[in-house]
């Protein structure tokens, strides 16, 4: 890969992580709801050719897996699958649409079409572990995701005119590109300072031990996730969950009780409409059985419990020259000056991509001086 293409493939995928980031600051009508703006970038990267396309998807997925504590969960192979998956559908309905001259159909029934085969390709994976009774729920999944890519393609068209309408899959615009090439210095300059801090102060072989534990987290994560999935005993299972949350906290990541309700809710609702045994009782034609619900919480419970211990991957850092260490790079200093400029989202988010980061510069280059100097 061409160090230009590397160069805009993570500038992207870090945008996709800037927008998820000022998704939170919305507020949630609908409960459990997210719109899912990082899909913003991708709407916007179409002139790029397919294989970095595809990359973009697929390092969207793993990005934002490893940001969100959900890695090493079975969140992430239904994030990777749906992400690739309705990127491929858009990619090739903008290319149908420019033969067609535009004609065919605009941004909105592009990022509609891919919204609704991200609920289908969720809901379908999530059928291989709880069973047929999620497809119940593919309804309003499709209703949901629907307003989601109505509103991404909207704020995709914004700030494509924002930047004149030029398309940043074949080429970034200058201001975004002036943040690129400082961001790409000041990592340089921070991964110069370490190694000369390394030789100074630490033995060669300190690099690689830190790669040695980081390896060793990784496959400890994946170890002890697969085990929880052969447990069945539902108060093996609480104690599971709880010592998740406890390494959770010993790893530095706080515990957020909300997607946990929700994955929870998700669960029982999708198990609850499969009947297994006896009938507890009734609410309006829906039978709630004791094996349905029994079966529903052994399942809640396992992926809580996975879900919990995959947030300790969030302390792994990637080699800086990787293409997922550059997009993590990217974003952290596309996330400061967002944090840094006052106004509404739009007006944060325009400021964001088209200013230089002048004003942070110094104080994020401290930062992340700081912490990659303490993390080696």
């Amino acid at each position: 890969m061409r160090f230009q293409n590397k160069k805009r493939i993570a500038y992207l995928s870090a945008l996709t992580l800037l927008f998820s980031y000022a998704e939170l600051l919305l507020p949630r009508i609908i409960p459990f709801f997210r719109l899912g703006l990082g899909n913003v970038a991708i709407l916007m990267a179409f002139e790029m050719p397919f294989p970095a396309f595809l990359l973009l998807s697929a390092i969207k997925a793993v990005a934002a897996s490893l940001t969100g504590g959900t890695l090493f969960s079975p969140f992430f192979l239904i994030s990777l699958a749906q992400s690739v998956s309705s990127a491929c559908l858009m990619f090739v309905l903008f290319k149908l649409n420019k033969v067609c001259r535009g004609k065919l159909m605009s941004i909105y029934g592009i990022s509609l079409a891919g919204s609704a085969l991200s609920a289908f390709v969720q809901i379908s994976l999530c059928t291989l572990y709880l069973g047929q009774g999620t497809f119940s729920l593919l309804g309003p999944m499709f209703l949901f995701n629907s307003v989601s890519g109505l509103i991404t393609a909207f704020i995709a068209e914004v700030m494509k005119a924002g930047w004149t309408g030029e398309a940043i899959g074949t080429s970034v615009p200058e201001n975004c590109a002036a943040i690129e090439s400082e961001t790409v210095n000041r990592t340089e300059s921070v991964q110069n300072d370490i190694t000369a801090n390394q030789t100074e102060k630490k033995p060669v072989s300190a690099g690689k031990k830190s790669a040695a534990l980081q390896i060793g987290l990784a496959v400890a994560i994946i170890a002890a996730g697969a085990g929880i999935f052969f447990i069945s005993s539902i108060p093996v299972l609480c104690v599971a969950l709880v010592l998740s949350f406890i390494f959770q906290i010993i790893s530095g990541r706080k515990i957020f009780i909300i997607p946990h309700i929700s994955l929870w809710l998700f669960v029982l609702i999708s198990s609850l409409f499969v009947a297994n045994g006896k009938v507890l009782f009734t609410i309006w034609n829906l039978s709630i059985t004791q094996g349905a619900l029994m079966s529903g919480i052994e399942k809640a419970l396992k992926l809580s419990a996975v879900s919990a211990l995959s947030q300790c991957a969030a302390s792994l850092r990637p080699p800086e020259n990787s293409l997922l260490g550059l997009s993590l790079s990217y974003y952290r200093t596309l996330s400061d000056k967002f944090r840094n400029t006052k106004g509404n989202l739009f007006t944060r988010l325009k400021a964001t991509l088209q200013s230089r980061p002048d004003s942070a510069e110094s104080e994020t280059e401290a930062g992340i001086k700081s912490e990659s100097i303490e993390n080696q």
